[in-house]
C-alpha cells in the first residue's frame, strides 16, 4: 500500500519508510522563536514539549486491530492509522480537526494544509476525504495549539524576566556625574553599553572606569515579591490541564508512587483513550468510504505496554467463567440466555490476543 505516493519514487530512495514524516515546510507546534528581546527565554517551549512527549508516548501504546474474516481493506486502514497516529493527532491539535484523503484503490494519505478546501462554515469540502472536528473547532474554529500559544509566550516572558533580574541582581538606580552625556542620543548609547558590557556574568566587566567622580544611587526593588517561579509553575499547570496531562507525571514534589500510578491510569483512561476513540472513528469512516459493506465494529483497538491497565489472562478467564456459570444457572431456571451465551463465546475466542 502506498500511503503518501512514495511508491513511484522508491527507486530513488534507499530507506524503507515504516511511517511518514510531515510534509509541511514549517513548524506547527506553538513554538516561540528566540529573538533579540533579552527579557524572554524559550523555557515555555521546553515545558510544552514535555507535555507533548507524554502524549506521543501514550499514543504509541495504542494498537489497532481487526476481528472476523481477513480483509485487505481492513488491514490497509489499520496499517495506515497505526503508522501515522502521531501525525494524525498532531493535525488534530494543530488545526482542530483530522482530515484524511483516500482513493478508489484504498490508499490513504494526510493532506498538506494548502490542499484543504473549506466552505463558509470552515468545514472541509474536499472530495474523497473524511474529517472529524475537535470541540474547539466545532464551537470557535480554533485548536488547542492556538489556545496554548499565549500561555507559552507568558512563560517565556516570566522566565526571561527572572533571568534578567538574576543577571543584574536588581541593580536599578540613578547614575550621575560629569561624564554622563547631556544629549538623549549619548545617554541612550551609554545605557546600551552598560547593559551589554557590565554585570556579574563572566564575560562582562564588574566595574566602570570614569575620568571624573560618578555617583550611583541604587533603587532596589524586592524581586522576591514578583514570584516568577510560582507564576511559571501555575501557568504550566493550566497548560497541563488544557492538554489533559496530570501534573503528577511532570512534577515530583509531593508525589508518591501511588499518586503517579493513579495519574498514569487516569491519563490513559481519559486523554489517550479519547485520542484512540477519535482515531478509531477516522478508521471507521475510511472503512465506510470503501463501500465494502464491512461492519464498523470489525475495527477496534487496545493498549499495550501499560502495566497499570493490563489484565492477566487468568483474571480475564475468571471473570468470564463467573459470567458463564451465572448464565447457565439462568438457563437452567428456564430463561432464554442463548444470545448472551453466544456473545460470550465469540468474545472469548479472541481473549488471548486482546488481553
Amino acid at each position: 500500500m502506498d500511503f503518501f505516493g512514495i511508491r513511484a519514487k522508491s527507486k530513488a530512495e534507499n530507506a524503507v519508510q515504516i511511517n511518514e514524516v510531515s510534509q509541511q515546510q514549517w513548524i506547527y507546534t506553538p513554538w516561540v522563536f528566540h529573538h533579540k528581546d533579552k527579557k524572554e527565554k524559550p523555557l515555555g517551549n521546553v515545558y510544552f514539549q514535555a507535555i507533548m512527549n507524554l502524549i506521543w508516548n501514550g499514543i504509541s501504546n495504542i494498537t489497532y486491530d481487526t476481528s472476523g474474516k481477513p480483509s485487505l481493506v481492513l488491514d490497509n486502514i489499520v496499517q495506515f492509522i497505526d503508522a501515522n497516529s502521531t501525525l494524525l493527532v498532531n493535525q488534530y491539535l494543530r488545526l482542530g480537526f483530522i482530515c484524511v484523503f483516500y482513493d478508489e484503490q484504498q490508499e490513504y494519505r494526510i493532506p498538506q494544509d494548502q490542499e484543504l478546501k473549506y466552505d463558509k462554515y470552515g468545514r472541509v469540502i474536499n472530495k474523497y476525504a473524511v474529517a472529524i472536528y475537535s470541540p474547539q473547532y466545532q464551537s470557535e474554529r480554533t485548536s488547542l495549539f492556538k489556545i496554548a500559544f499565549p500561555m507559552i509566550c507568558w512563560i517565556n516572558k516570566l522566565a526571561g524576566s527572572n533571568d534578567y533580574l538574576a543577571d543584574t541582581f536588581g541593580m536599578f538606580g540613578v547614575l550621575s556625574g560629569k561624564d554622563i552625556p547631556l544629549n538623549p542620543a549619548g545617554k541612550k548609547q551609554l545605557l546600551e553599553s552598560i547593559q551589554e558590557n557590565y554585570g556579574s556574568m563572566s564575560d562582562r566587566f564588574p566595574f566602570m572606569l570614569a575620568n571624573n567622580e560618578m555617583t550611583w544611587t541604587p533603587i532596589q526593588p524586592d524581586a522576591s515579591k514578583l514570584a516568577f517561579d510560582d507564576k511559571i509553575k501555575d501557568t504550566y499547570k493550566i497548560l497541563c490541564n488544557l492538554f489533559g496531562v496530570p501534573t503528577q507525571l511532570l512534577f515530583d514534589d509531593n508525589s508518591t508512587y501511588n499518586n503517579v500510578k493513579e495519574a498514569r491510569v487516569m491519563f490513559y483512561d481519559t486523554t489517550i483513550r479519547s485520542y484512540a476513540e477519535i482515531l478509531l472513528k477516522v478508521a471507521q469512516a475510511l472503512l465506510v468510504s470503501s463501500k465494502e459493506f464491512i461492519p464498523k465494529n470489525m475495527l477496534n483497538y487496545h493498549f499495550t505496554n501499560i502495566p497499570e491497565l493490563e489484565k492477566s489472562l487468568s483474571s480475564a478467564v475468571a471473570e468470564r467463567t463467573a459470567w458463564l456459570e451465572y448464565l447457565i444457572k439462568l438457563r437452567d431456571a428456564g430463561l432464554d440466555v442463548e444470545k448472551e451465551l453466544n456473545d460470550l463465546y465469540r468474545e472469548s475466542k479472541d481473549l488471548p490476543k486482546n488481553v
